[in-house]
């Protein structure tokens, strides 16, 4: 079962509440109407319903159970769409969570993740051997900051304090080192 099917399943009001019902130890039909305040007009269907998907089965002579392995066959598929768009919003695992295309969507807490991240946006916005004034910086900045985790001037100053961007006189140059070198 797909999450989408799931979703799709458990929109209908009376598959919702029975499924409710059994997951918190409804076994019966008699149990399933007394927890849900359905008819059986109402219950019927919806039993059906959830035992052709394959989320209950029958346990013994007028008995339900839940069945966990399809919910977890769900589940497995929504994490591993997630992690997929996860990858193809961010090829780069040490940047993946923290930038998603050209935006900074979350800065990392601890120090080397920061700095990979930090070392990143200054390879993609400037080039080395090149001076930029403080606006122009901003100005190159702005589009990381989209999401409004971060202003461009506090990236700036991040940068700069991470010394991957120099700052003399006005101008500001992309710092490269021989150990971490800036990729473009």
């Amino acid at each position: 079962m797909t999450p989408e099917e799931l979703a799709l399943l458990l929109a209908d009001s009376a598959v919702r509440q029975v499924f409710a019902a059994v997951t918190l130890g409804a076994a019966t039909s008699t149990e399933i109407l007394a927890a849900t305040g359905l008819t059986g007009q109402q219950a019927a269907p919806a039993i059906g319903q959830l035992l052709r998907a394959g989320l209950l089965r029958m346990d013994g002579p007028g008995r339900l159970a839940l069945v966990g392995e399809t919910l977890a066959g769900a589940a497995a598929t929504a994490a591993r769409r997630q992690e997929e768009r996860a990858v193809a919003d961010q090829p780069d695992p040490g940047l993946r969570g923290f930038v998603r295309g050209n935006v900074v969507v979350r800065l990392p807490e601890e120090d080397d993740a920061r700095r990979t991240v930090l070392r990143h946006v200054a390879g993609q916005s400037f080039a080395p051997d090149e001076r930029y004034d403080e606006r122009v910086v901003t100005d190159r900045l702005r589009p990381w900051c989209t999401e409004g985790v971060l202003d461009a001037v506090t990236l700036r100053r991040l940068l700069v304090d991470a010394g991957l961007l120099n700052r003399s006189a006005g101008w500001y140059v992309l710092v490269v080192s021989e150990e971490e070198p800036v990729t473009r």
